[in-house]
């Protein structure tokens, strides 16, 4: 088993980037999108995915703007090692409905995964994909006809879509591996959604506290 891990970086975050680094093992390649004219989280998301690095079982592609947890590395290879077929999420945003609710009951009874419920909204903050699953993916959006605009903007709702229409569960780490401080700007919807609690971990790891939400 070997985890390739890319950043899906937007040009002008350096300050966000410079926190994430050093919190993720050696080896990782940075995806840059440069164009401030059409900005577009699903493009430098898509790019991350494509050609995945030849001699990976796995993918963890991870935005910028998260903040991983301590011994990260480790930590994800021992659930990729539980569920190596499965796309794992590794942040879960605070959103209510089912998923939410199975996460809190995965979290009291001690369990280690939850499902994410495909009808619910897919954060890509940070995923780790299994190779064949990222072509998998790349091959169905090809011709998919996805609702939306053209081309699509964000890659919650590419990647949420496909989940849905292919009846795919994806597995959340539980607790959330990263977290989503929520503390620079969308990349599209600006700095009005500062504290916006479903842009934040459910329950982060690092500062968990078993309780109700």
């Amino acid at each position: 088993m070997k985890i390739a891990y890319r950043v899906q970086h937007y040009a002008g975050r350096d300050a966000a980037l410079q926190r994430l680094l050093p919190l993720l093992p050696g080896g990782v390649e940075i995806m840059v999108d440069t164009d401030r004219e059409k900005k577009s989280p699903w493009r430098g998301y898509h790019r991350c995915l494509q050609n995945p690095p030849k001699n990976a079982t796995h993918l963890c592609v991870i935005q910028d703007d998260a903040l991983p947890c301590q011994r990260f590395g480790s930590l994800l290879a021992e659930a990729v090692g539980e569920r190596p077929d499965d796309v794992l999420s590794l942040f879960v945003g605070g959103l209510p409905g089912r998923t939410r609710k199975d996460f809190w009951g995965a979290l009291k009874s001690g369990a280690r995964f939850t499902p994410v419920y495909f009808r619910e909204i897919h954060h890509v903050v940070a995923l780790c994909w299994p190779i064949p699953l990222v072509h998998e993916f790349l091959e169905w959006y090809e011709t998919a006809k996805i609702p939306g605009p053209k081309p699509p903007v964000s890659d919650d709702a590419v990647v949420g879509y496909w989940a849905r229409t292919r009846k795919h569960y994806f597995q959340a780490t539980v607790p959330c591996l990263v977290e989503h401080p929520d503390d620079f700007p969308s990349v599209v919807q600006g700095p009005d959604r500062f504290g916006d609690k479903g842009r934040r971990a459910i329950a982060f790891i690092d500062s968990v506290e078993v309780g109700s939400p």
